[in-house]
C-alpha cells in the first residue's frame, strides 16, 4: 500500500503534485493500492474546502486511489497506543507548559509514579528518545544514519490528547499497512521519529522510503494557478516527471511513464521550476489532443476549430492564450486603418461563392474588389482573424472556410 498525504492548509503546490504522481506511478507499477490521507491534526490551519479541491485536482490528473482517510479519524487508536507506550515506559507524562520550547530538557521524564498521579495539572505525553542510532536505506538518498542523541523526547499527545503529526502519521502508516512511503525530502528528519514509534510498539515490518528532492521555487506555483492559466494536466505531469529523472522521450503522458519510470533513478539534486520549458511542453500536448477535445476546451464543438487551435501553438503556449485568438475570428471587426479597403473587401467576401482552396478564394477577392494583392493582405487578414499578423492565411483557411458566412458577417 502506498499513501499520499497532502497538506490541507493551502493550495496544492507543484512539489505536492510531483509526490502524488510518483506514488501513483509506483503503485500502478506494483499493482498495489494508493491511499489518500488528509492531514488534519493542525486544526488551527486546516481548511476543509481545500480537501475537495485537492481531490478534484488529483482527478484531473488521472490519479486514482483506493480510499480517502483522515489523520484524526484514528484518534481512539492513537490514544490507546500512547497508553501502551506509557505502560511500557517508552513514553511519559509531561507537565511542562505548552510555551516551553524544544529541545526538551527532560524535566518530567524521571518523575515517580506518585508524582505523576498526584499532579492535577494538564499534561502532554512525550515519547522517550531512542536508545540506539536509527538507520535506513532510502531509495533515492541511499543510506541514512541518525544519531540517537539527535532525536529528543518529542510530544506525541497534546494536552487535549489529540495526536501530534509525527505520532499520528507513524500509527496511521502502521494501521493502514503502508509498505512504501514516497515523500518530500523535507520529511527526512521526521522519518526516524516515526520509525522509532513503530519499533517501540513492536511493529517490525519494513517500510520502503524514498525522499524526493525539493523543487527550488515550489512555493511560487500552485497547481490550481497553472490549470487556471491554461496549462494541461498531462503537460504539467510530463514536466514534473521529466525534471526529476531522465526520460526516454521528452513528450509523454502518465500511462506511458509507468512503462519505464524507476524510483531509484530520480536525481538527488533539487530541480528548478522553469515555466518557459513547461510552456514548450504544453504546446506539444495541445498538438497531441484530439481536435474535438481541444475545441471543447476553448468553448467550441467543431473538429475544424480544434485543428485551427493547434495552428496557433506557433505563437501561443496555453489554452488561455489560444482561446482569444479563436474568439476574435468570430467577433465583430472594425479596423482603425485601411477602412476603405476593408469595407470594399467585406462586401465582396459576403457574396463570394464557396471555394475549397484559399488561393482560389483570394483570387476571386482580388478580381471582384479591384484591390492589388499588397493592398489586400492586411484587410483580408483582419477580416478573417481580427488580427494584423499571425499564422499564414493559407493554413487557417481550410479550418474556417465552412464558417465564412458567420465570420464575415
Amino acid at each position: 500500500m502506498f499513501r499520499f498525504v497532502p497538506s490541507s492548509t493551502g493550495d496544492m503546490h507543484i512539489g505536492n503534485l510531483q509526490e502524488a504522481l510518483f506514488n501513483y506511478i509506483c503503485a500502478t507499477q506494483a499493482d498495489d493500492k494508493l491511499l489518500i490521507r488528509i492531514e488534519d491534526t493542525d486544526k488551527e490551519h486546516y481548511i476543509e474546502d481545500k480537501v475537495q479541491e485537492i481531490l478534484e485536482i488529483l482527478g484531473l490528473f488521472g490519479i486514482t486511489y483506493a480510499d480517502v482517510t483522515y489523520q484524526s479519524h484514528n484518534l481512539k487508536f492513537h490514544q490507546q497506543l500512547a497508553t501502551k507506550l506509557l505502560m511500557d515506559k517508552n513514553a511519559f507524562s509531561c507537565f511542562c507548559t505548552p510555551t516551553d520550547k524544544e529541545p526538551y530538557d527532560g524535566a518530567c521524564e524521571n518523575l515517580a509514579d506518585d508524582e505523576v498521579l498526584g499532579n492535577e495539572a494538564p499534561f502532554s505525553v512525550r515519547v522517550k528518545r531512542p536508545n540506539k542510532d536509527i538507520e535506513f536505506t532510502d531509495k533515492i538518498e541511499g543510506k541514512m544514519h541518525f544519531s540517537k542523541n539527535d532525536i529528543d523526547s518529542f510530544v506525541i499527545l497534546n494536552v487535549d490528547k489529540s495526536a501530534t503529526y509525527n505520532f499520528a502519521t507513524a500509527l496511521n502508516d502502521l494501521l493502514s499497512d503502508i509498505t512504501t512511503i514516497i515523500q518530500s525530502e523535507a520529511h527526512i528528519a521526521e522519518t526516524p521519529k516515526q520509525m522509532m514509534i513503530r519499533t517501540y510498539l513492536g511493529y517490525d515490518k519494513e517500510i520502503i522510503y524514498a525522499h524526493i528532492p525539493k523543487i527550488e521555487n515550489d512555493g511560487d506555483f500552485s497547481v490550481k494557478w497553472l490549470l487556471e492559466e491554461g496549462f494541461l494536466p498531462q503537460a504539467i505531469a510530463n514536466y514534473l516527471i521529466m525534471i526529476a529523472t531522465k526520460t526516454p522521450v521528452e513528450i509523454f503522458d502518465i500511462s506511458e511513464s509507468t512503462q519505464w519510470f524507476e524510483l531509484e533513478k530520480i536525481s538527488k539534486s533539487p530541480a528548478k521550476f522553469d515555466i518557459t520549458k513547461l510552456q514548450e511542453i504544453n504546446r506539444e500536448h495541445i498538438k497531441r489532443l484530439p481536435a474535438l477535445e481541444l475545441a471543447k476546451l476553448i468553448g467550441y464543438s467543431s473538429k475544424d476549430l480544434g485543428e485551427l487551435a493547434k495552428i496557433y501553438t506557433e505563437e501561443c503556449s496555453t489554452i488561455n492564450e489560444i482561446k482569444p485568438k479563436i474568439d476574435a475570428i468570430f467577433s465583430k471587426k472594425k479596423p482603425l486603418e485601411f477602412q476603405e479597403a476593408f469595407a470594399t473587401l467585406s462586401k465582396v467576401a459576403k457574396v463570394a461563392p464557396y471555394f475549397k482552396e484559399f488561393d482560389d478564394f483570394e483570387a476571386h477577392l482580388l478580381q471582384m474588389s479591384g484591390l492589388k494583392k499588397e493592398a489586400l493582405l492586411k484587410p483580408l487578414r483582419f477580416l478573417l482573424t481580427r488580427a494584423e499578423n499571425g499564422p499564414n492565411l493559407s493554413d487557417i483557411y481550410p479550418h474556417i472556410k465552412n464558417y465564412l458566412g458567420e465570420i464575415i458577417s
